[in-house]
């Protein structure tokens, strides 16, 4: 492939002059190194934000993008198989890549597994809709899969968007993945995932494992795989925006109830608990928040969870309560 790096970057790169903010989830950036880097969740320092460098540019790289080679930070090969990096090893990886951001001020417990970045080290970023506009003026079929997903989900053209590589301009068929991500209230985006969970239960073949994985929401349809992100449509729905979190306890074991899940497919997923125990003892009804993007869309009302999470104290506005922080797989899993 020739190098078009530059050329595709003119196109879908929006310069940073043009970001309003505040930084929201699922958005992507590119960095003044070259590298791309995504936000993660609604929570973040006022100079910048929390997230990953997903792509770095490496000679080396295996992977392809307009001409110019890149790797991964948060995935890798083992015997074949794609698997995860761990979050930790995530960090201390990308620190090596981009050395300054081993000098920023310590991570709050709920971004341990990100990194700090500043708006004043980005060239740009990717606005969703804007990129899935070009894609779809671009490419009948990519514009063929999102036009149906109206019918078979729901939802209106208007608050679908994309993620991914396709946020910069990068679709290959048949390989590449959908990454759509829907806009709507909490209501009208659960109302989303409530059909992906009724079409997976009528035809169970669209279920996507992967990573070794069932993805809840995500599905096969038309030949793809469409990777459903949830975005925010009303600010004041979102739960963690604004808010001090202090770390209580490490590796506390609990086990609950969910009692409402209308805020699963998000990050944070945030889903309160009840019937609970803590170290086998009931305790109080508690709110579970998720901060891993791979645990979205994974509990439902009426799961029974096991943690052995981060006990956390969260003040919003001056009111303080106790929640439990998951921010790794292994912290959580269904009984």
């Amino acid at each position: 492939m020739s190098d078009r790096f530059d050329e595709v970057m003119r196109k879908y790169l929006v310069p940073m002059s043009a970001f309003a903010g505040p930084p929201v989830d699922s958005v992507y950036f590119l960095h003044k190194k070259g590298g791309l880097v995504y936000c993660e969740g609604y929570a973040h320092p006022p100079d910048g934000f929390y997230g990953a460098l997903i792509k770095y540019q490496d000679p080396k790289g295996h992977i392809d993008i307009f001409g110019r080679k890149f790797n991964w930070t948060h995935r890798r090969y083992e015997k074949g198989e794609l698997v995860i990096i761990p979050g930790d090893q995530q960090v201390r990886r990308m620190k090596r890549i981009y050395p300054e951001l081993a000098g920023r001020p310590p991570s709050p417990p709920f971004a341990d597994h990100f990194c700090h970045f500043r708006f004043d080290e980005m060239l740009g970023f990717f606005d969703t809709k804007r990129s899935m506009e070009i894609l779809c003026d671009e490419n009948p079929r990519l514009r063929e899969v999102v036009a149906s997903l109206e019918g078979l989900l729901g939802v209106p053209r208007e608050r679908i968007g994309c993620s991914g590589s396709l946020a910069y301009g990068f679709y290959e068929e048949p390989l590449e993945d959908v990454d759509s991500t829907f806009f709507g209230t909490v209501e009208q985006n659960y109302e989303v995932v409530l059909r992906i969970l009724e079409l997976l239960k009528r035809e169970p073949h669209r279920a996507v494992i992967e990573l070794g994985k069932t993805w809840p929401i995500r599905f096969k349809h038309m030949g793809t795989l469409i990777c459903p992100f949830f975005r925010y449509a009303v600010p004041e729905e979102i739960p963690y925006r604004d808010f001090r979190m202090e770390l209580v306890a490490r590796d506390v074991a609990m086990t609950g109830t969910v009692a409402d899940a209308r805020h699963t497919p998000y990050l944070p997923a945030v889903l309160p608990l009840e019937n609970v125990k803590q170290a086998r003892r009931p305790r109080a009804p508690i709110e579970l928040i998720i901060y891993d993007g791979a645990l979205r869309g994974e509990l439902f009302a009426g799961d029974r969870v096991r943690l052995k999470c981060k006990l956390v104290k969260v003040d919003k506005g001056g009111r303080a309560h106790e929640a439990a922080l998951v921010t790794k797989p292994g912290e959580m899993r269904k009984v």
